[in-house]
């Protein structure tokens, strides 16, 4: 699964992508990561200087469309985080909400460079926590994180199926986002696999 993941959305996503696509906002209002000073949203997620626009009461009916930088947030070091959950051998519980950026703290990218090589390293993390995992490991009941606390019971490998899944439809997203940008007109963009 991680390895179609990775050629027909990730590759997609990351490879070569530039600081300002990571920046560009697809239209007015969305949300995207800015300093702190030039938040627009109520409820943000603050990491240093940098804010992550969010807006609790309109995402509990919908979310806006958002940047290729709120994305990269939203999943970007999701693969490296997994990698470290108790099931697989880390020190890290899924129902503290460690995968999740909206429970524990995630990084704010705000570099191309830092985004990708992040969520690169994670993805080979979680790939190779994954091959020395045991059925044992993947079938061990745990529960899911979730918004307010510990979700429902699940098992290690649900949790790595919802997160894969988490990582693939925002990844898709991400190449969409590049698609918009290189209609507006400016230089194409090479999509090529490293």
């Amino acid at each position: 699964m991680m390895f179609f993941i990775e050629m027909f959305t990730l590759n997609r996503a990351w490879n070569g992508l530039s600081d300002e696509e990571l920046r560009w906002e697809p239209m007015p209002g969305s949300w995207t990561v800015r300093p702190v000073e030039q938040c627009r949203t109520p409820t943000p997620f603050l990491v240093g200087g940098w804010a992550v626009d969010f807006d609790a009461g309109l995402a509990a009916a919908t979310e806006p469309l958002t940047s290729i930088a709120w994305l990269f947030w939203h999943v970007g070091s999701m693969p490296g985080r997994a990698a470290e959950l108790d099931f697989l051998g880390g020190s890290h519980s899924a129902a503290s909400g460690w995968p999740s950026p909206y429970i524990e703290t995630h990084p704010i990218f705000t570099t191309a460079a830092e985004a990708v090589g992040t969520m690169r390293a994670g993805w080979r993390a979680l790939d190779a926590a994954l091959r020395s995992a045991t059925d044992e490991q993947l079938e061990q009941p745990t529960r899911f994180w979730g918004y307010g606390g510990p979700g429902p019971m699940g098992t290690g490998a649900r949790i790595v199926a919802s997160t894969l899944n988490e990582i693939s439809h925002h990844g898709t997203q991400i190449g969409v986002l590049r698609d918009l940008f290189r209609l507006r007109g400016d230089a194409p963009i090479d999509y090529q696999p490293e």
